[in-house]
Protein backbone atom coordinates (compact mmCIF):
# COMPACT_ATOMS: atom_id res chain seq x y z
CA UNK A 1 0.00 0.00 0.00
CA UNK A 2 1.33 3.57 -0.90
CA UNK A 3 2.38 5.09 2.26
CA UNK A 4 0.40 8.79 1.83
CA UNK A 5 -2.67 6.63 1.10
CA UNK A 6 -1.73 4.35 4.12
CA UNK A 7 -1.20 7.81 6.16
CA UNK A 8 -4.53 9.02 4.56
CA UNK A 9 -6.20 5.89 5.81
CA UNK A 10 -4.50 5.96 9.47
CA UNK A 11 -5.38 9.31 9.88
CA UNK A 12 -9.47 8.74 8.74
CA UNK A 13 -9.36 5.91 11.40
CA UNK A 14 -8.43 8.10 13.91
CA UNK A 15 -10.70 10.56 13.11
CA UNK A 16 -14.13 7.67 13.52
CA UNK A 17 -12.00 6.34 16.10
CA UNK A 18 -12.99 9.22 18.47
CA UNK A 19 -16.52 9.26 17.39
CA UNK A 20 -16.50 11.14 14.42
CA UNK A 21 -17.49 10.56 10.35
CA UNK A 22 -15.51 11.55 7.45
CA UNK A 23 -17.09 11.69 4.14
CA UNK A 24 -15.56 11.38 0.91
CA UNK A 25 -17.82 12.24 -2.41
CA UNK A 26 -17.06 14.69 -5.45
CA UNK A 27 -16.97 18.64 -5.30
CA UNK A 28 -20.57 18.94 -6.41
CA UNK A 29 -21.51 16.61 -3.62
CA UNK A 30 -19.96 17.71 -0.80
CA UNK A 31 -21.21 21.54 -1.22
CA UNK A 32 -25.12 19.98 -1.70
CA UNK A 33 -24.34 18.31 1.67
CA UNK A 34 -23.23 21.54 3.35
CA UNK A 35 -25.99 23.63 1.66
CA UNK A 36 -28.82 21.42 2.76
CA UNK A 37 -27.20 21.34 6.41
CA UNK A 38 -27.52 24.87 6.48
CA UNK A 39 -30.67 24.86 4.69
CA UNK A 40 -31.94 22.75 7.53
CA UNK A 41 -30.96 24.38 10.83
CA UNK A 42 -29.00 21.38 12.17
CA UNK A 43 -25.72 22.12 13.59
CA UNK A 44 -22.20 21.01 11.85
CA UNK A 45 -18.96 21.39 11.08
CA UNK A 46 -16.64 20.80 7.85
CA UNK A 47 -13.38 20.74 6.82
CA UNK A 48 -13.86 21.65 3.26
CA UNK A 49 -10.87 21.99 0.49
CA UNK A 50 -10.82 25.54 -0.52
CA UNK A 51 -12.33 25.70 -3.61
CA UNK A 52 -15.38 23.89 -1.93
CA UNK A 53 -15.20 26.61 0.57
CA UNK A 54 -15.28 29.12 -1.68
CA UNK A 55 -18.33 27.56 -3.60
CA UNK A 56 -20.52 27.87 -0.80
CA UNK A 57 -19.74 31.30 0.01
CA UNK A 58 -20.72 32.13 -3.49
CA UNK A 59 -23.89 30.56 -2.94
CA UNK A 60 -24.02 32.04 0.87
CA UNK A 61 -22.70 35.39 0.61
CA UNK A 62 -25.30 37.12 -1.77
CA UNK A 63 -25.30 40.79 -2.05
CA UNK A 64 -28.37 40.90 -0.37
CA UNK A 65 -27.87 38.57 2.33
CA UNK A 66 -24.12 40.67 3.22
CA UNK A 67 -26.10 43.53 3.32
CA UNK A 68 -29.12 42.30 5.52
CA UNK A 69 -26.59 40.52 8.08
CA UNK A 70 -24.08 43.67 8.16
CA UNK A 71 -21.01 41.45 8.51
CA UNK A 72 -17.59 43.62 7.62
CA UNK A 73 -14.26 43.29 7.53
CA UNK A 74 -12.27 43.46 10.63
CA UNK A 75 -10.44 47.19 11.00
CA UNK A 76 -7.16 47.62 11.80
CA UNK A 77 -7.28 48.38 15.00
CA UNK A 78 -9.15 45.37 15.97
CA UNK A 79 -6.93 42.75 14.24
CA UNK A 80 -4.17 44.68 16.20
CA UNK A 81 -5.60 43.82 19.11
CA UNK A 82 -6.45 40.77 18.23
CA UNK A 83 -2.79 39.62 17.56
CA UNK A 84 -1.32 41.50 20.28
CA UNK A 85 -3.95 40.39 23.43
CA UNK A 86 -5.17 37.15 21.77
CA UNK A 87 -1.39 35.52 20.00
CA UNK A 88 -3.84 35.19 16.97
CA UNK A 89 -2.23 35.94 13.43
CA UNK A 90 -3.05 35.34 9.80
CA UNK A 91 -7.00 37.21 10.03
CA UNK A 92 -6.42 39.16 6.80
CA UNK A 93 -9.99 38.14 5.69
CA UNK A 94 -11.26 37.69 8.67
CA UNK A 95 -15.19 39.58 8.71
CA UNK A 96 -17.47 39.26 10.97
CA UNK A 97 -21.56 40.60 12.38
CA UNK A 98 -21.51 42.32 15.32
CA UNK A 99 -23.73 42.49 18.16
CA UNK A 100 -25.16 44.99 20.62
CA UNK A 101 -25.52 44.07 24.21
CA UNK A 102 -29.09 45.20 24.84
CA UNK A 103 -27.82 45.93 29.10
CA UNK A 104 -24.15 47.86 28.46
CA UNK A 105 -24.66 48.86 25.10
CA UNK A 106 -21.24 46.92 24.34
CA UNK A 107 -20.81 45.94 20.66
CA UNK A 108 -19.52 42.41 20.74
CA UNK A 109 -17.45 42.10 17.70
CA UNK A 110 -14.58 39.75 16.48
CA UNK A 111 -12.07 40.06 19.46
CA UNK A 112 -15.26 38.92 21.78
CA UNK A 113 -15.90 36.24 19.61
CA UNK A 114 -11.97 34.79 19.27
CA UNK A 115 -12.03 35.84 23.08
CA UNK A 116 -15.24 33.79 24.21
CA UNK A 117 -13.66 30.93 21.51
CA UNK A 118 -10.17 30.89 23.35
CA UNK A 119 -12.31 30.50 27.11
CA UNK A 120 -14.36 27.69 25.57
CA UNK A 121 -11.88 25.46 23.61
CA UNK A 122 -8.36 26.92 24.33
CA UNK A 123 -5.85 29.17 22.69
CA UNK A 124 -4.01 26.12 20.57
CA UNK A 125 -7.36 25.09 18.72
CA UNK A 126 -8.27 28.58 18.08
CA UNK A 127 -4.97 29.22 16.59
CA UNK A 128 -5.06 26.02 14.74
CA UNK A 129 -7.96 27.43 12.74
CA UNK A 130 -6.13 30.14 11.11
CA UNK A 131 -3.18 27.86 10.38
CA UNK A 132 -4.63 25.89 8.26
CA UNK A 133 -3.10 25.76 4.92
CA UNK A 134 -5.52 23.48 2.30
CA UNK A 135 -8.73 23.26 4.60
CA UNK A 136 -11.39 25.65 5.31
CA UNK A 137 -13.36 25.20 8.79
CA UNK A 138 -17.33 25.87 8.21
CA UNK A 139 -19.43 25.76 11.15
CA UNK A 140 -23.17 25.65 9.56
CA UNK A 141 -26.20 26.45 12.70
CA UNK A 142 -24.03 27.02 15.30
CA UNK A 143 -24.87 26.46 19.48
CA UNK A 144 -22.46 29.25 20.44
CA UNK A 145 -24.11 31.66 22.60
CA UNK A 146 -22.53 35.04 22.58
CA UNK A 147 -21.69 36.65 25.92
CA UNK A 148 -21.11 40.22 26.67
CA UNK A 149 -17.79 40.21 28.27
CA UNK A 150 -18.81 43.52 29.88
CA UNK A 151 -21.80 42.69 32.02
CA UNK A 152 -21.95 38.61 31.13
CA UNK A 153 -25.51 38.97 29.56
CA UNK A 154 -26.42 36.25 27.00
CA UNK A 155 -26.40 38.20 23.70
CA UNK A 156 -29.44 37.72 21.12
CA UNK A 157 -29.02 37.14 17.47
CA UNK A 158 -25.87 34.73 16.41
CA UNK A 159 -22.88 36.03 14.91
CA UNK A 160 -21.35 35.26 11.53
CA UNK A 161 -18.18 35.19 10.64
CA UNK A 162 -15.93 34.74 7.38
CA UNK A 163 -12.55 34.25 5.81
CA UNK A 164 -10.02 31.86 4.03
CA UNK A 165 -9.61 29.66 6.76
CA UNK A 166 -12.32 29.90 8.98
CA UNK A 167 -15.66 29.43 6.66
CA UNK A 168 -17.80 30.62 9.43
CA UNK A 169 -20.43 30.17 11.02
CA UNK A 170 -23.78 30.38 8.43
CA UNK A 171 -27.53 29.59 9.21
CA UNK A 172 -30.23 30.71 8.16
CA UNK A 173 -32.32 33.17 9.71
CA UNK A 174 -35.91 33.34 9.39
CA UNK A 175 -36.37 36.08 6.88
CA UNK A 176 -33.57 34.85 4.87
CA UNK A 177 -34.13 30.86 5.10
CA UNK A 178 -36.83 30.82 2.21
CA UNK A 179 -34.65 33.07 0.41
CA UNK A 180 -31.23 31.10 0.32
CA UNK A 181 -31.11 29.33 -3.24
CA UNK A 182 -31.86 25.91 -3.70
CA UNK A 183 -28.66 25.34 -6.01
CA UNK A 184 -25.44 26.72 -6.75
Amino acid sequence: MDNSYESLLNHIEGVVGSGRATISADDSNIVALVQETIRSGKPASFYLSRDQANTVRTWYWTPERVKRSGIKVVSNEEKDKIESELGIENIESFRCTRIQCESCGHLYGAFDFLQQGIRLHGADAVRAVFTLENATFLRSNPSLVAVCPNCNQLLSGGIEYDCDNYGGCCYPDPELRERIPESS
